[in-house]
């Protein structure tokens, strides 16, 4: 124990020395993740070591890691000098110390063999939580006993800092680790509070701890003064009050209530305040110095300019998360890497090189020896300022392209790809931050062991010379106002504002939505076991790191992805899976949007279904050993498809009541030598991204995929396709028909739409394909199958086409069109190709499995009876009479239409509801608003 200052320096050291091996280490890991977003195979073949595992193993590194340990440090040092008495507690360290690396390195194995909650940097199951809050409890007891045993007269301002820090982290842990995942909340509410932990870890855990840091070190080593007390009142107050309020404005646009929003808004705004005082304030202090600092060496000097450039991130981040929150500035940026810029200007950039600048000031201290080599401390201070500049530069810039490549329609994949090299640069700049570090590392070791040793014991000024003394004590200084207003009182002020009054209004609880076609009320249904099941898989596998599970009403979200999110949606979420990132696509309505036998390929190997995908192989989801044909899920991975079909299914069947099917477009292959093949070349190079992963670089079928897919991807060199509006068996379809069928995808089917693509991309296609078969080059297209006027929609139009559908397709179809006819079984029925085939059942909703499609409207319908199916034994009826085509139609319809009203009852559809339901379903399904009129249970009323 140095008797002079009261500080254990041995304790100090060892802390110091944890934390240059994690803020080695956590940071490193960080690499490896950067490198798996343009190598997304690296490190893959084990679920230990994909993105989704060692993400949260990166950012809770850093946070608990490499910044709390070294801050705690820190705060071992220059806590008992500023109090004037030792440490409370002070053999408590040594335990703590142990008790907290057994956190960080068990809990890092934990999140690595996918023992993980879902909640974003609360990740860690509940021993682990008890083990952090230990710890956090214990120092907190130190704090709390020093400082109500010291014998200064001044509560100097890192010690406000450090006592609000120490009880706003107790409490917030509560809320991460016992509200959200144990608690009540659900859903939109789990979100809302969960936008508090969140924002409170870093605020009002690593901010006011890195401001306490900096307050103490930065007049020590720059020799200076505190500027002005009155402004580190001002900056301390304005955040204790703003910053618990800030918590929302990650979600806005999200089903969280309208009002909890702006609040965020306007108190992320006024967080300018408190930054722009601590700012005035640390330049202040560094009045006359610039020349001494940015010219000397030593420790002291490289301690001053590490503090001061985190200063300077500190600036930009805070504003440019003040900034963040405005809608506008939303639209556009969150959900990309410009989220990803502001977390690191924040946490590295401040936070990190705060503690950093601390430790450069400390070391030596802490071995009695002069720093080792200033040239080894300067390459760490410009590969640092070089790379860290570089990444937060590209990342800002990666965060508007690829936000104004959605809004002006681009499609996702399309600005994932765009981002490649811009990810490549990180990685290597990332890589200089690490490596500065590693310097910083060495340094210090050779400074134990080479350092010139200090000519005086006493080579640091008492701790009154950083305080810039003024006349007598505010109320506002003492300490249990800082622990208790601002410490309990303003904290939970915020956490009922924005967290308990939005979960106490009944809305917000809603376990109804809005159906998608009848826009009446139904029930949202819970998660089925296997669902469960699934979306735990889903957690702990990391999908919800790239994938959001909200729609908002901006960037043409509704329209790439499906309608906007309701707020009953999630109503079984615990926890929420918002998201806020977008690495993948959002999958709020992914279910029903592929078969199931698309999930299983693409958990196999992702690129082969979508070129571009940086999604990771998922190997250990599938069973292994001999077995014959492709591989086979395991009970986790069907788990997983179960969920994933599940989502975004509550609202309805809301592709059916998408706009119609009867789209047109993909002109003619011109005429000019060139621009005939500039558009084979564009069709060339959009089937190699998005087509050939099915059926195959030659068009044979046979694409990488193919072997886990039904029904089989089209051959395209037989010429030979299902839907076309050419009458006679397997004529060829016109290039509308070809335009159509990738505009709208084939439902309950792999092959989903293309319609985010622009149309001169799925034109090019268009043309690309018929250079598969030489059927073009030989045949002439056919005359388009005549619509002739559609007889009126009535109870006997139907009545007959159900005489007719009993006559001509009950055989296959079924008697209820439920595809259970006698030619329906295994094996009864084949295509052209060899390959079993299913009537279609005719009453499921879009996207089921075995179900139509191309939809229930009659053009598409009337076509489909009259020409046939392509490739299949569905025959041409083109001896029906055109009325009678019609009946066939309608009776159709109404099979869809029974159904669909069942299941609304079956969701909860009230009584007086149904024939308002059954009037919109009719108006859905034949697309006319004029059959909105009195309804029976089949259809129009005589």
């Amino acid at each position: 124990m140095d008797a002079a200052d009261r500080v254990n320096k041995p304790l100090v050291r060892a802390w110091a020395q944890w934390a240059l091996v994690w803020l080695t280490f956590f940071p490193l890991v960080g690499v490896l993740v950067s490198i798996q977003f343009h190598n997304p195979e690296f490190l893959g073949g084990t679920s230990w070591f994909t993105f989704g595992r060692l993400r949260p193993v990166h950012t809770n590194g850093v946070i608990f890691g490499s910044f709390t340990t070294a801050f705690i440090g820190l705060l071992y040092y220059f806590l008992p000098r500023l109090c004037g008495v030792p440490l409370y507690k002070v053999e408590w360290g040594w335990g703590l110390l142990w008790m907290w690396n057994a956190f960080l390195v068990l809990g890092s194995l934990s999140l690595l063999m996918g023992y993980i909650i879902g909640i974003e940097n609360a990740e860690f199951e509940w021993p682990l939580n008890i083990l952090r809050y230990l710890v956090f409890l214990g120092l907190t007891i130190q704090v709390l006993g020093t400082i109500f045993r010291r014998r200064a007269t001044r509560f100097y301002v890192s010690l406000w800092y450090a006592l609000a820090a120490a009880i706003w982290t107790l409490l917030n842990l509560l809320i991460g680790n016992v509200l959200l995942p144990y608690g009540p909340l659900a859903g939109a509410n789990n979100a809302a509070m969960h936008g508090l932990y969140i924002h409170y870890v870093v605020g009002l855990w690593m901010t006011p701890a890195g401001l306490a840091t900096i307050y103490y070190f930065l007049p020590l080593a720059a020799k200076n003064a505190l500027y002005s007390h009155k402004l580190s009142l001002l900056g301390f107050w304005t955040l204790a009050l703003f910053y618990p309020l800030v918590g929302t404005h990650h979600y806005l646009y999200s089903p969280i209530p309208h009002w909890t929003q702006t609040v965020s808004i306007v108190h992320s705004m006024w967080m300018i305040i408190p930054v722009v005082t601590v700012i005035v304030n640390f330049f202040g202090t560094m009045l006359g110095r610039w020349g001494t600092v940015l010219g000397g060496g030593g420790g002291d000097n490289y301690a001053a300019k590490f503090l001061m450039i985190g200063v300077f991130y500190y600036l930009v981040g805070s504003v440019q998360g003040s900034i963040e929150s405005l809608y506008r500035f939303q639209q556009l940026t969150h959900f990309n890497d410009f989220v990803i810029g502001h977390a690191h200007l924040t946490v590295f950039g401040a936070m990190i090189l705060w503690v950093v600048g601390g430790l450069y000031y400390v070391w030596p201290r802490l071995v009695g020896r002069q720093l080792w080599s200033d040239r080894l401390a300067s390459w760490h201070l410009w590969l640092t300022v070089t790379g860290f500049s570089a990444m937060i530069l590209g990342l800002t810039a990666q965060g508007f392209i690829q936000g104004s490549m959605l809004e002006n329609g681009a499609d996702f994949v399309d600005s994932v790809k765009a981002m490649q090299p811009w990810w490549v640069a990180r990685t290597v700049v990332g890589t200089m931050m690490d490596l500065a570090l590693g310097f910083m590392a060495f340094n210090c070791y050779k400074t134990v062991r080479e350092g010139v040793p200090f000519g005086v014991q006493d080579f640091e000024p008492r701790q009154s010379q950083p305080i810039a003394m003024v006349p007598g004590r505010s109320w506002l200084e003492n300490p249990s106002t800082v622990g208790i207003l601002a410490g309990i009182g303003f904290f939970s002020l915020a956490v009922f504002i924005l967290g308990i009054i939005p979960w106490l209004q009944p809305a917000t609880r809603s376990t109804t939505v809005l159906n998608a076609v009848t826009d009446l009320p139904v029930n949202v249904p819970d998660y089925t076991p296997l669902e469960r099941r699934g979306r735990q898989i889903y957690i702990q596998d990391g999908c919800w790191h790239c994938h959001s599970q909200y729609i908002r009403p901006v960037t043409g979200e509704s329209f790439r992805w499906g309608p906007v999110s309701q707020i009953g949606e999630s109503a079984y979420d615990r926890p929420h899976l918002f998201s806020t990132r977008r690495i993948g696509p959002d999958l709020t309505r992914v279910g029903r949007k592929y078969g199931d036998d698309w999930h299983v390929a693409h958990l196999w190997n992702p690129s082969d279904v979508v070129y571009d995908s940086i999604m990771p192989r998922f190997p250990w989801l599938f069973e292994t050993g001999a077995h014959e044909g492709p591989p086979q899920l395991t009970e986790d991975g069907i788990a997983l498809v179960a969920y994933l079909q599940r989502l975004g299914t509550a609202i309805g069947d809301w592709r059916a009541g998408s706009p119609s099917t009867r789209m047109s477009g993909a002109a003619s292959l011109p005429g000019s030598p060139q621009a005939r093949e500039e558009v084979l070349s564009l069709g060339k190079e959009v089937y190699a991204r998005r087509c050939a992963g099915c059926h195959g670089a030659k068009g044979d079928g046979k694409g990488p995929s193919a072997v886990f897919l039904h029904p089989k991807p089209r051959d395209f060199t037989t010429g030979v396709f299902k839907f076309r509006s050419t009458a006679g068996k397997d004529s060829l379809p016109t290039d509308a028909d070809l335009y159509l069928t990738l505009t709208h995808g084939l439902w309950g089917t792999s092959m989903p739409s293309m319609q985010e693509i622009s149309d001169r991309q799925r034109g090019a296609i268009v043309q690309y394909l018929k250079t598969f078969s030489d059927r073009w080059r030989k045949e002439s297209v056919g005359i388009p199958i005549s619509i002739p006027s559609e007889v009126p929609l009535t109870a006997a139009s139907i009545e007959k086409g159900k005489v007719l559908f009993q006559t001509n397709c009950a055989l296959c179809h079924g008697e209820q069109g439920q595809a259970d006819g006698p030619l329906a079984g295994p094996g009864m029925l084949m295509d052209d190709w060899g390959e079993p085939i299913r009537p279609a059942h005719l009453s499921l909703p879009a996207g089921m499995p075995g179900g139509v499609k191309l939809g229930h409207d009659g053009s598409h319908l009337f076509q489909t009876i009259v020409g046939g199916i392509g490739g299949t034994p569905m025959p041409p009826f083109d001896g029906l009479k055109a009325e009678e085509v019609w009946d066939l139609v309608h009776y159709v319809q109404s099979l869809r239409a029974m159904a669909h009203e069942a299941e609304l009852v079956t969701a909860g559809l009230q009584e007086q509801d149904r024939q308002a339901a059954r009037e919109r379903i009719w108006a859905a399904i034949s697309g006319r608003e004029e059959v909105r009129k009195p309804m029976t249970a089949s259809g129009p009323a005589q």
